[in-house]
This record gives structure tokens, C-alpha cells and sequence, in this order.
């Protein structure tokens, strides 16, 4: 490991007085920030991701598995100290005994012996543990060649730094063997990205936004250990991405005259509008519509414009409203079913509909099931925790 690299850690913590934030904007610096990420993307595409490529055409599977095994269990140390600085007890003791089994029985941690006799592997770090102790999540920054980060989550660089015996190691051992270490380090921790990377640059209208959206829901994703507050998508100054009211979403019966009336209008083809209840932007769904041209719902009439697989009505007979969760829109039929494949991943069955927004027609994934207004606004924020789709949006269904 390199001898340098602390003092270029202390470095940029030294910076961050600069960095001011203000309530409800998470990116201040998205200018500075859209440039460095432009620099950091044409750097991993010179150099990391060939690298990654290569790495994992040439190595077997079994012996990448064991590279990545090596490198998280070396690196497990950080999660050690910080569950027992958030509190945690229980989880710790569990965690140094995962780090000590895989070290000697697992061959220094290229098998994860643990895992099999039940010792759970958590993934803690200096940023969730201020979260933990009430530090607000401040500035969203992006550093050059280490990434998306934030100001609150910044200082785990040194705890990190700290626990990470392959750093100590570079004081002992020959440039010779830790600089080629460190080298394979980052190789295997960029092929572990390769599919979400290539999905990105392949489905994302902006992959900026695409990166700090989902980097911003999995830092709270972490934070909550997997189970964040159903209503709450933000997280100490990040802004909600709606602003609901009790008016607009209804779980009452609702008479015919009343429902009629809050139908969404079918949309010509040469009228663009406003698909209701429709966010104003979809920043961070893979190739969303246009700006220039917000989501609008395809004529009803038309069944060309729907595709065979409609969401399951669930409550039309009964009175009360159901909502539509749409998920986002492609270009493509053969985009809509990847990003549905991705979505089945994490258990959510979704439907595809065909949508026609100013003469363009888009493949729109939602989810298969209507729901009422509560556990439809729960089903969203679940998704949007657990996949990423920050710019999901509820639509009144058909009665």
C-alpha cells in the first residue's frame, strides 16, 4: 500500500470547512461535482475498467471470488470498530469473530468460513456511525478517483485507512509486493462493478444524477440496516423528491361522478401533457422521458398503445381509489425487460405498457399490482430503497 496516501486523506478533510450546505440541497457543488465525475469516468475508462475487463475474462470465477474474499475480509476491521461505536455490542463481538474465523480457518480470508457456521457479514463505516450519533449528511461531493461522497460520510477515509492492515503492511513489506496488491485491490473491487456500470452508461439519460441518486439511497439503505422508515425517503438534508397531501391521494370511497372526474385525460398524440400524478422529473430513473416532454398516459382507447401486460386490478369493484406505481420509461422493449429481469432480482413483479409522449413511443415498467393510497406509498418507497428508482410516481387507475 502506498506510504502517501494518508496524508492525501488528511488532506482532503482539511477541505471540507469549505464546503458549506444548506437545508434541503444535498448538491451545492454540482457543477465542481459534474466536472469531476467527467474526469473520474474518462480516467476508469482509460484505465480501471480495461483492467477489470481483462482481469475478469482471463481469471475463473472461484479465484475472483477468493481475490474479493481476501480484500473484504482485510478490510473487515472497519466494520468491527464501527459497530461497537454505534452501539452495537452484539453485532460487534459477532463481526471480530467473523474477522478471526476467516483469517485462520478461512486461509487469511480467502474462504468465507464464517458465513457457514452462521456469522452474518454487516457492512458498517465511520459515516453510518455519525448518522448513527445525529451528524446531518451534509454536501454530496465527488473526489477525484475515489468517487461519490459526502461530507459527513468523509472521515471514514481515515478510519478505513486505520483498520485496513494491507496500509500497515506497506511500512514493513517491499514496494515490490504491496504496490501489486494494492493494484489487484482496486482491479477486483472495479470488476464487481462492471454490470451496474455498464447498465448505467447503457440505460441512464444522465448518469450523473443516475449515480448520486443511487449512491444517496444506498448510503440510507445502510444506514437503516436495510429497513428504512417506510414514509421517509430523505435523510438529514436531502430533499423529498414529493410533496404529498392527504387531498390528492384519498383512500375513501369515491362516488362515479367523483372518480370520473379525477380520471387522467387521454392524450392525443400531438398534445403532449402532464401524465397525472406524475413527479415534475424523473432525474435518476434509466433513460427517462425528456424534460421537454413530461410522462403522459397513452390513449385508453387505443390498445395498441398498452402492451399485453397490464397491472392487476385489485380493487375496482369496491370504491376506493387503487394508483398505478410506475416504476420508469425506455427506449426500447429490449431495455424495459432487462431493467424488469433487475427488478424481479429484488422481488418486485413488474408490467411493461406502451406510452406515446409527442409522437415517441416509450416502454414504461410498473408495478404488476394496484394498490390503495397507503400501501401504494409504502410498495413505492420500498423500491425505491431497495433498486435505486428514486423517480418512481403514483398515477390513478382506472376504474
Amino acid at each position: 500500500m502506498n506510504r502517501s496516501r494518508l496524508p492525501i486523506i488528511l488532506a482532503l478533510l482539511l477541505t471540507l470547512s469549505a464546503c458549506a450546505t444548506t437545508e434541503n440541497n444535498h448538491d451545492p457543488i454540482e457543477p465542481a461535482n459534474r466536472g469531476m465525475d467527467s474526469l473520474n469516468d474518462t480516467v476508469d475508462r482509460i484505465t480501471l475498467k480495461p483492467a477489470a475487463q481483462g482481469y475478469t475474462a482471463v481469471v475463473p470465477k472461484p479465484m475472483r471470488t477468493a481475490v474479493s474474499n481476501f480484500f473484504d475480509n482485510a478490510t473487515y476491521l472497519n466494520t468491527v470498530l464501527n459497530s461497537f461505536l454505534q452501539g452495537n455490542g452484539t453485532q460487534g463481538i459477532s463481526d471480530l469473530s467473523r474477522f478471526l474465523i476467516n483469517t485462520t480457518l478461512g486461509a487469511g480470508g480467502l474462504v468465507d468460513v464464517a458465513s457457514s457456521m452462521g456469522l452474518e457479514r454487516h457492512d458498517e463505516d465511520f459515516g453510518q456511525t455519525l448518522a448513527v450519533w445525529g451528524a446531518g449528511q451534509g454536501a454530496y461531493i465527488v473526489y477525484p478517483l475515489l468517487g461519490p461522497n459526502s461530507v459527513r460520510n468523509t472521515p471514514d477515509f481515515v478510519t478505513a485507512t486505520a483498520t485496513d492492515p494491507l496500509f500497515w503492511a506497506g511500512f514493513v513489506l517491499a514496494p515490490q509486493v504491496t504496490i501489486p496488491v494494492a493494484v489487484l485491490k482496486y482491479v477486483d473491487k472495479r470488476a464487481q462493478l462492471l454490470d451496474a456500470s455498464n447498465a448505467r452508461d447503457e440505460l441512464a439519460l444522465d448518469p450523473y444524477i443516475f449515480t448520486r441518486e443511487a449512491w444517496r439511497q444506498n448510503r440510507i439503505y445502510k444506514i437503516y440496516d436495510g429497513n428504512p422508515p417506510k414514509q421517509e425517503s430523505t435523510d438529514d438534508g436531502w430533499e423529498e423528491d414529493e410533496d404529498w397531501s392527504e387531498d390528492e391521494f384519498d383512500d375513501e370511497p369515491a362516488s362515479s361522478e367523483a372518480s370520473s372526474a379525477e380520471q387522467p385525460d387521454a392524450v392525443n398524440d400531438s398534445s403532449p401533457a402532464t401524465e397525472t400524478g406524475t413527479p415534475d422529473t424523473e432525474v435518476s430513473t434509466p433513460v427517462a422521458e425528456t424534460a421537454s416532454a413530461a410522462p403522459a398516459t397513452a390513449d385508453t382507447s387505443d390498445s395498441s398503445a398498452e402492451s399485453t401486460a397490464n397491472p392487476e386490478h385489485t380493487a375496482d369493484h369496491t370504491g376506493i381509489k387503487t394508483y398505478i406505481i410506475n416504476l420508469t420509461s425506455l427506449e426500447t422493449e429490449a431495455q424495459a425487460t432487462r431493467e424488469q429481469e433487475r427488478l424481479k432480482g429484488y422481488g418486485f413483479e413488474t408490467a411493461i405498457r406502451q406510452v406515446n409522449v409527442s409522437s415517441k413511443i416509450w416502454y414504461r415498467l410498473c408495478y404488476a399490482e394496484q394498490l390503495g393510497n397507503k400501501l401504494a406509498r409504502q410498495k413505492m418507497q420500498e423500491i425505491r430503497n431497495k433498486t435505486g428508482l428514486t423517480g418512481t410516481w403514483l398515477e390513478p387507475a382506472q376504474q
